[in-house]
């Protein structure tokens, strides 16, 4: 069986139909472009998250070292501002999938076994898409101001995998008191 996971895993969870919830896989997109290291693989997992997160990487024959979940999260921050969280800071129903199920927990479990890192924008709209999905000149449906939260966040995955890209991280503020980007506390 081909194993789809590596020492450092950057997952993208999202439903590009969604606006702004086609954060996550138009991340994985922008990453995709960049020679990653061998040690680094990169997953738009779309709705399937939890799937991934939880069955197939328990069954994975590569033990994975962190993993970086790229999404929407509602912070209470301004649309297209990032935060970087881990899987304590999650209160109760905070961060569920699709179908409602609350992530806090398996997480929280998973988190026992791999350093786990949430890179998550606020979202402006996560209504269906009013664009044609005939409009080729859209690749992915989020709002303008998601859009240009998309370099923020390369860069901070690639800070969060240990890839120097040459670029200086943006200052946002964290949950954790510092601001993404930088050490916690610094």
């Amino acid at each position: 069986m081909l194993d789809w996971y590596s020492e450092n895993m950057v997952v993208g969870c999202g439903n590009p139909l969604q606006t702004d919830d086609g954060f996550g896989p138009a991340v994985v997109s922008e990453l995709k472009k960049i020679a990653l290291p061998e040690n680094v693989k990169v997953l738009d997992a779309g709705l399937a998250g939890p799937h991934y997160l939880f069955t197939l990487m328990a069954q994975s024959d590569a033990p994975v070292r962190k993993m970086v979940i790229v999404d929407i999260l509602d912070f209470g921050g301004e649309p297209g501002q990032i935060t970087k969280v881990t899987p304590d800071y999650l209160s109760p129903g905070s961060y569920t999938d699709d179908h409602s199920w609350g992530l806090r927990e398996p997480l929280r479990v998973l988190a026992e076994r791999m350093e786990i890192v949430i890179i998550g924008c606020q979202p402006e709209c996560i209504e269906l898409s009013r664009i044609s999905n005939e409009d080729e000149s859209y690749e992915f449906w989020v709002t303008d101001t998601v859009k240009k939260a998309i370099p923020k966040a390369v860069r901070l995955v690639l800070d969060e995998i240990g890839v120097d890209y040459g670029h200086t991280i943006s200052s946002q503020k964290t949950h954790h008191g510092g601001a993404a980007g930088e050490a916690d506390g610094a």
